[in-house]
């Protein structure tokens, strides 16, 4: 069982990455062509998804066994997604001057999280290399 968790951690990885890229396709698509639609994917499914995936590969992560450096690194990602939306709030309150331009910041953090996806790919990409003899 421990062989298929960390199969699936690493699966987890990959979906990770792919769904920040998404999110990143999802907001352009936002901004430049219907912003309805593709907001709410971006604000409410694929957001819920960046967010929930990675605490489910902590569990499958913990029960493989993995480095817990990873499982830490796994948990940022949840993390920078609370911050995610907490970057939002000033523009959400239709705050002014500085304190508005601070929701500026919500693409550098969506740079971070997809940084730590990509170095969650990269990592384990030992992980699915079969044992030597």
């Amino acid at each position: 069982m421990r062989p298929t968790a960390r199969r699936a951690f690493v699966i987890g990885t990959r979906l990770v990455a792919a769904s920040v890229a998404i999110q990143f396709l999802l907001a352009g698509i936002g901004v430049f062509y219907d912003w309805t639609g593709s907001f709410f994917w971006h604000a409410n499914i694929n957001g819920a998804i960046v967010f929930f995936l990675p605490l489910l590969m902590i569990l499958a992560g913990w029960y493989g066994r993995l480095p817990s450096r990873l499982l830490w690194m796994t948990a940022a990602i949840p993390g920078l997604v609370i911050v995610q939306s907490l970057l939002l709030v000033p523009y959400h309150m239709h705050a002014t001057g500085v304190v508005r331009a601070i929701s500026a910041l919500h693409v550098v953090n969506g740079l971070f999280i997809f940084w730590v996806a990509v170095q969650l790919v990269d990592r384990t990409r030992t992980l699915e290399a079969p044992a030597q003899a």
